[in-house]
């Protein structure tokens, strides 16, 4: 069964249920993970079982698009949501890609910086950000 190889990686695994549907797609698992290494682990035993794979992080895009053919196995990267280091100074700032952009802006505030886009849906993640290009090129 291809949860007990996920089981292996460590990463906090669960049965989906209807709250982690994917454009009308019911996955079968969803995995938790805290760090890259994690994520890494869950894609490398995803890839030995043949297992189709989503991530998510806030949730807020998964209906753009076509529906994906099959999803077994859903990443929610809602752990990784760590702002991993704030150089005001230098204007720099390293986060994870589940951190969403009202938690780096308040981060950012604190240090009067901003990050100058415009994110048009609340909730959106830096991951999603990257993986829809919402702000534009």
């Amino acid at each position: 069964m291809p949860h007990d190889a996920l089981a292996g990686t460590g990463v906090t695994i669960r049965t989906a249920d209807p709250s982690d549907v994917v454009a009308g797609v019911q996955p079968k698992w969803v995995a938790l993970p805290e760090s890259t290494e994690e994520v890494a682990a869950l894609l490398r035993a995803a890839a030995e079982h043949d297992l189709a794979v989503t991530p998510v992080g806030g949730g807020t895009k998964l209906d753009w698009g076509p529906p994906p053919e099959r999803c077994d196995l859903l990443i929610d990267l809602c752990c990784m949501n760590e702002i991993l280091e704030h150089a005001a100074g230098d204007l720099v700032v390293r986060v994870q890609a589940g951190t969403t952009f009202e938690s780096l802006n308040q981060r950012l505030s604190a240090e009067n910086q901003e990050l100058a886009l415009d994110i048009p849906i609340p909730g959106t993640t830096v991951g999603g950000l990257l993986a829809t290009a919402l702000s534009g090129p």
